[in-house]
């Protein structure tokens, strides 16, 4: 322009520019008005790939370390997620599960309010005619004990419910085959299970063809019934694992003569609300209904959301407070706590071998990189590291995860569910983005001319950072581990908990087919068996007792106050089966009748006037003398402390037969007993469990979370080293 002013003039300096600017003028080269954006992002995204697979090529060590620690986390965290996503699916497959609703029954005690859900036989039919606020009522009950029930010769005991004619439409379990609503209108009628359809029908090509079989159940005597129903298996799907479900006309025929009045309760009842019905309102019309039935204020009802009950099952004080959900939070927290270990274990690595790209990182900046570009390029390399960590914990969950369902008495799978693979690639982003963003922040802000004189120092700000990470990572696994170790010890003092009496050895059997009729001799036998030391009968399964009352009254008893009582129908000889030390008194005869024997507790609430028991009396109805004081013990969970409980003897009666076994030859005793069951019950099945399995089984939600807990804070471990 110069050149041309000096030589032809402005004005041809000008247009010859003006020419040429206008020649220039190109949209490939014009900047956006608002943000210049690159041309070649996907090649400088290739670019950042090729350099990390040459990082990780180049670093071989420190991407494998980075690679356990990684894909162990992410196993762990996706195991816990399948377990909490299983947890939380449970009864939420019901129709119109917001309306859905079980009544429970609260009882005014001196120093709490307790929660039951054991409901007067007559709430059903009062409900359904006096509360229009409710489209569907239904009661139910489950089975004390599995059934026995018979299809040809095919004989198997399962666990069951008897039910209204309303219940399958109320509680809508997916049906197979036959109509839920029409499925038990009839006394003769049964619904089964897919699986147990199968069990009785062995020959059928499907389980929907044994609509209409023949078969029986023994509940008072064998029943004659038709199968109207096959429910398709909802194991892990439903809270309520029952295997078949009858009329609840059993049920009345059963239990009835025990049920006339308000005062007693044992079924549950669940009912849905119309839609726009509040809550608030029908707890409110609830409340009054047991004292105007009773004259009792100290009882009354109210409703809960049934689908909740599965996670918020434990009431404190009338009101729910927790539950399997404390579980879902632990393990939630857990798995938080595991992928925060295995990031930083990342960002401790990385940062550790920084020394060994300064001069890259130099290099690059020289030559014009921004610290943006180098952000991204650390990123991308820790995405990558997440990535194949993924991958590698899918194939692991995969391979464990029989083992894990072993643990957690499951059936979870690795399946083809979108919500599932969205929270895969959710906590692959998490790590990848987690573990990069320190490192790359922390490479990326080094000077180029120090790095490459070699003159770089560490701040203390860094040197802090760094030596904080480090310190977190191995402290809090370190908490981790104790606090674990802590609850597990718990879990293993419970197990192996004094009880009171001796639990090792000791089996139960249901009373069942002739041993009604001839159930002393059967006992008599059967204690002089070779190995078997003691054999007697009782109401109680041994690990529950089933049967309470607050309506026994006794001298110096103040009239408002209402104590529980555990009551147990026994022989003679339980006392000796279950090595069970008297305090005073004595236990029953053979043929004695009228004395009660009370545990201590028991007779502690009675008061000082009873501090001498043996020879008074206390009224139920009617006189009884105190014959017997035991010690305390623990027939319910340990959790709770000791129960007043007393003994009623009942000479040839009873629900099991509880026998004690030699432990040098506890083998013969159940041949020996399995031979004189058949003498006594022809064509019975020989079915047995040892008591301290029934009381195990009690505890595997606390177990299985002891050892899931132990077991991820073992891996949290592993991870920070």
């Amino acid at each position: 322009y110069q050149l041309r002013l000096e030589r032809r003039g402005r004005a041809n300096a000008h247009l010859r520019l003006m020419r040429e600017v206008l020649l220039l003028f190109r949209p490939g080269i014009v900047r956006p008005l608002f943000k210049y954006q690159r041309s070649n992002v996907f090649a400088m995204f290739q670019t950042n790939l090729k350099i990390a697979f040459r990082n990780i090529r180049r670093f071989k060590r420190t991407f494998l370390i980075n690679l356990v620690g990684l894909s162990t986390g992410l196993a762990s965290v996706l195991f816990i997620y399948l377990w909490v996503q299983d947890e939380r699916r449970v009864d939420q497959g019901f129709t119109d599960g917001d309306r859905l609703y079980q009544v429970m029954m609260y009882d005014q005690r001196p120093d709490e309010v307790h929660t039951n859900e054991w409901l007067p036989l007559q709430l059903g039919d009062y409900l359904r005619e006096e509360m229009p606020q409710l489209e569907k009522v239904a009661m139910s009950s489950g089975l004390w004990d599995d059934l026995l029930l018979d299809a040809n010769g095919t004989k198997v005991k399962m666990p069951g419910l008897m039910v209204e004619p309303e219940y399958f439409a109320l509680l809508d379990y997916p049906f197979l085959a036959g109509d839920p609503s029409k499925a038990l209108t009839q006394r003769g009628e049964i619904v089964l299970s897919e699986s147990l359809a199968r069990t009785l029908f062995p020959g059928l090509a499907r389980p929907e063809e044994a609509l209409g079989k023949a078969m029986r159940f023994e509940l008072d005597g064998w029943n004659e019934m038709v199968v109207t129903g096959v429910m398709k298996d909802h194991q892990g799907a439903f809270s309520n694992d029952f295997q078949f479900a009858v009329s609840f006309e059993h049920y009345i025929d059963n239990q009835g003569r025990h049920l006339t009045t308000w005062a007693n309760g044992a079924p549950q009842c669940f009912a849905r609300l119309r839609e726009g019905v509040a809550i608030e309102q029908v707890n409110e019309l609830l409340r009054p209904v047991m004292e105007e039935k009773t004259e009792d204020a100290s009882h009354w009802l109210g409703m809960v959301s049934y689908p909740s009950l599965y996670l918020n099952g434990q009431f404190e004080n009338g009101v729910q407070a927790g539950g399997r959900i404390t579980y879902v939070r632990l393990f939630s927290f857990v798995a938080l706590f595991i992928m925060l270990l295995a990031c930083i274990n990342f960002m401790n690595l990385a940062t550790a071998r920084a020394s060994r790209r300064l001069k890259e990182i130099g290099v690059k900046k020289t030559m014009g990189a921004g610290r943006g570009s180098l952000i991204v390029q650390q990123i991308t390399e820790s995405l990558l590291i997440a990535t194949i960590s993924m991958v590698l914990a899918v194939i692991l969950v995969t391979l464990l995860m029989p083992e894990f369902n072993r643990i957690t008495q499951k059936q979870l799978v690795i399946t083809t569910n979108w919500e599932l693979w969205r929270g895969v690639l959710g906590a692959t982003l998490l790590a990848g983005l987690l573990a990069g963003s320190y490192p790359a922040l922390y490479l990326s802000k080094f000077q180029p001319i120090k790095v490459l004189k070699g003159t770089l120092t560490q701040t203390i700000g860094d040197s802090w950072a760094r030596k904080g990470l480090l310190v977190f990572q191995f402290a809090a696994s370190v908490l981790l581990l104790v606090a674990v170790s802590v609850v597990y010890r718990q879990v293993q003092y419970t197990r192996d908990m004094h009880l009171g009496y001796n639990q090792n050895f000791l089996i139960r059997m249901d009373i069942d087919g002739n041993l009604n009729e001839n159930l002393g001799a059967f006992l008599e036998q059967a204690s002089q068996l070779p190995g078997v030391q003691s054999a007697s009968a009782t109401s109680s399964n041994m690990v529950e007792t089933g049967t309470s009352t607050n309506f026994m009254t006794w001298e110096g008893k103040d009239p408002d106050e209402r104590v529980q009582f555990e009551m147990n129908w026994v022989d003679h000889r339980i006392f000796e089966t279950m090595e069970l030390d008297f305090v005073a008194g004595s236990g029953f005869n053979e043929t004695q009748s009228g004395g009660l024997i009370f545990n201590e507790k028991a007779i502690e609430v009675m008061g000082e006037a009873y501090a001498a028991p043996i020879g008074k009396t206390i009224n139920w109805g009617e006189e009884y003398e105190i014959i017997g004081v035991v010690k305390n013990f623990h027939l319910e969970t340990v959790h709770e402390a000791y129960k007043p409980a007393v003994f009623f003897h009942i000479p040839n009666g009873g629900k099991y037969v509880v026998a004690r076994l030699d432990p040098e030859d506890a083998a013969t005793a159940l041949a020996n007993l399995e031979t004189l069951y058949q003498a006594f019950n022809p064509g019975y099945t020989f079915l047995f469990e040892f008591v301290d399995d029934a009381f195990e089984r009690q505890y595997r939600t606390e177990q299985q979370v002891a050892e899931l807990s132990l077991v991820f804070a073992i891996l949290a471990g592993v991870i920070s080293l």
